[in-house]
């Protein structure tokens, strides 16, 4: 069932992502959303995003906030330890959620978060906001289409770079709170991104997560190679380390490599083709990608906006926590996989297993090994 009426939206966490990204795609969507609501608990920061984003509702407490204002959509823009909460708690109280990675820390807590879906009727969507940048969704339809044959080969390297003074928000570093690390939180969307183009179809991952310097508790780096049920193959490699950033993404399928080389968003023009011609030469296409307007504001607008538009029409959005569970599920094989020594294959992780309701179950345990 469609709705006429314009969409009401609240943000949880008027800082970091919160006031860089999520206010930002709002307020550019003005003629298609209304911000009723700023929720922080600190008050400096929801009295200068109020400031910055014309909005005068201002609240300490979500609760309070849904009480009065009643909005169609909730943002979750805080630290990941409080998304499953929150999440649930928006949902229950009749709203969408919009929700920032990691969705939650383990694959028992997002299933308690798909199961709210179930029982309100109401959607808990993940930021995944590669999906929308600029080139990504002609990359993939292009892939799903078999446009250059089955692909076969994907990488993707996430090589960024973190100084240990990054950790001094509380938060940050901690398994309680931040749930895992490099791969988690800084390679998340270049994960989510290749795994989506290959087709989503992974089968098993060989990976090694450890801690090599930086002075927190979660991976600074990790290494996997990922089997898909199509036969193809993937390299990933996930880091704080580099002083060289770049996010690179590839995919080689039979007939044309796909590249992506960027750091923190995909931009139109950082995507390439390239095919070997007749005569045995590399050729990089110059009909693809196809012109697209300029990525605006940001891609969690692109995003935002696919959402409303769901909202509206009734239909289903696109990244449900359902969805969602897909790239959780490869993230915590990996980090089991690097416990155990031994590869981890989907639908392996169930109740019963410690890696089903952590992340990064084993964490905790290297750490404590690593400080004798």
């Amino acid at each position: 069932m469609s709705s006429p009426r314009t969409p009401r939206i609240a943000v949880v966490g008027a800082g970091g992502i919160g006031a860089a990204a999520h206010l930002p795609a709002i307020v550019s969507l003005r003629d298609e959303v209304e911000l009723v609501a700023i929720v922080d608990p600190d008050e400096q920061r929801r009295t200068d995003a109020g400031a910055r984003f014309d909005c005068r509702n201002l609240y300490a407490d979500m609760a309070v906030m849904q009480a009065e204002q009643s909005p169609d959509i909730v943002v979750v823009a805080t630290p990941p330890h409080l998304h499953e909460t929150l999440s649930i708690q928006a949902m229950r109280a009749g709203a969408w959620v919009f929700c920032e990675k990691p969705l939650t820390g383990s694959l028992e807590s997002v299933d308690r978060i798909v199961d709210a879906e179930a029982e309100t009727g109401t959607w808990c969507i993940s930021v995944s906001q590669f999906r929308y940048a600029g080139g990504s969704q002609q990359a993939h339809e292009a892939l799903r289409s078999r446009r250059w044959g089955r692909p076969l080969i994907g990488v993707a390297h996430t090589a960024w770079y973190r100084g240990p003074d990054y950790w001094d928000i509380p938060w940050r570093g901690k398994f309680a709170t931040e749930f895992a690390g490099a791969t988690t939180t800084q390679a998340y969307h270049a994960v989510d991104l290749l795994l989506w183009l290959m087709g989503g179809d992974w089968q098993s991952v060989s990976g090694v997560a450890d801690t090599l310097t930086r002075p927190i508790e979660v991976e600074d780096a990790s290494a996997a190679v990922v089997r898909f049920s199509s036969g193809a193959i993937a390299t990933l490699l996930s880091t704080v380390l580099s002083s060289h950033q770049q996010t690179r993404l590839q995919v080689i399928a039979e007939t044309a490599t796909i590249d992506l080389d960027t750091l923190y968003l995909p931009l139109q023009e950082e995507w390439s083709m390239r095919y070997v011609d007749a005569a045995g030469e590399t050729v990089r296409a110059t009909d693809w990608p196809a012109p697209e307007p300029p990525l605006e504001v940001n891609a969690h607008r692109s995003q935002l906006r696919e959402i409303l538009d769901a909202w509206r029409t009734g239909r289903t959005p696109d990244v449900t926590a359902r969805e969602a569970r897909k790239t959780l599920e490869f993230l915590t094989a990996l980090y089991k996989s690097s416990a155990t020594g031994s590869p981890v294959l989907r639908g392996e992780i169930v109740a019963g297993d410690p890696f089903y309701t952590a992340l990064d179950a084993a964490g905790p345990t290297r750490k404590q090994v690593a400080h004798v």
